[in-house]
């Protein structure tokens, strides 16, 4: 049975037990200490300080975690595009719940919302699945610095917005999506979908504003080419967007 059929909170009691039992190492450089207990010399408290730390960082990537995640991530990037993702971001939000310090959970929220919000017909609508996406997309840039994925998700989720209503919202939302790319590739300007990004802008603008499909078509290409050498940090990690450049290269041939 995958782990994804079972209830998510059942997923993670085990983790959350484990959690418990870690409380007083965590707490092993408390300042108020029983006098009854003998205090280890400063060089012994260096080394349990770093004991703690290796604890903690370890114990976020435990394997109902790893599980969990890798199982969600890998249906929402084969999901195809129309079918909903509220299920999914369902799941993913209550793992982000569980997992605070984790930002993967919040992108991946964020994004099944994006996500809907294309295939949404009504515009009001459109914008409240945004609204949603822009706060789980904030909870991940919280928790991560200097993270590409993060500044590629900001700029689609603009492009997402600016889609509601294209003549009204350019001037506003056309700018931020190229300043998310920027930040994005002074991080790894290698990462695919920066090009997937740039080529779907230049796609969508008319030739007198410098834009069409015949200028998109060697940015597509570009893309096509990242993707081949482009390797994720792990299954939990983005790897959308070659089906996406496939297609619209397919559409200008």
């Amino acid at each position: 049975m995958k782990l994804t059929s079972l209830p998510v909170e059942r997923v993670w009691n085990h983790r959350l037990q484990i959690g418990h039992s870690t409380v007083g190492i965590a707490n092993c450089n408390q300042t108020k200490i029983n006098s009854n207990v003998r205090v280890p010399p400063s060089g012994v408290r260096g080394l349990i300080s770093i004991l703690c730390l290796f604890v903690t960082a370890t114990f976020a990537q435990n394997p109902a975690y790893t599980k969990a995640m890798t199982d969600l991530v890998a249906e929402i990037q084969s999901t195809r595009f129309g079918i909903p993702l509220q299920p999914v971001a369902n799941k993913m939000e209550r793992i982000a719940a569980a997992e605070k310090a984790e930002w993967l959970p919040n992108y991946w929220v964020a994004y099944c919302y994006m996500q809907d919000s294309y295939a949404e017909k009504e515009d009001d609508k459109r914008d409240l699945l945004l609204d949603k996406a822009d706060v789980y997309l904030e909870k991940a840039d919280k928790l991560t610095q200097k993270n590409e994925e993060v500044e590629i998700l900001r700029a689609n989720l603009a492009n997402a917005r600016m889609a509601v209503k294209p003549a009204v919202r350019w001037m506003t939302y056309g700018g931020k999506v190229e300043s998310a790319l920027e930040k994005a590739k002074k991080i790894s300007p290698n990462n695919p979908r920066i090009a997937l990004l740039e080529a779907q802008g230049i796609f969508y603008t008319p030739e007198m504003f410098g834009g069409g499909k015949e200028k998109a078509k060697p940015v597509f290409d570009k893309a096509v080419a990242l993707f081949a050498t482009f390797k994720p940090a792990s299954a939990m990690h983005p790897t959308w967007g070659l089906p996406t450049a496939q297609w619209m290269l397919s559409q200008i041939k």
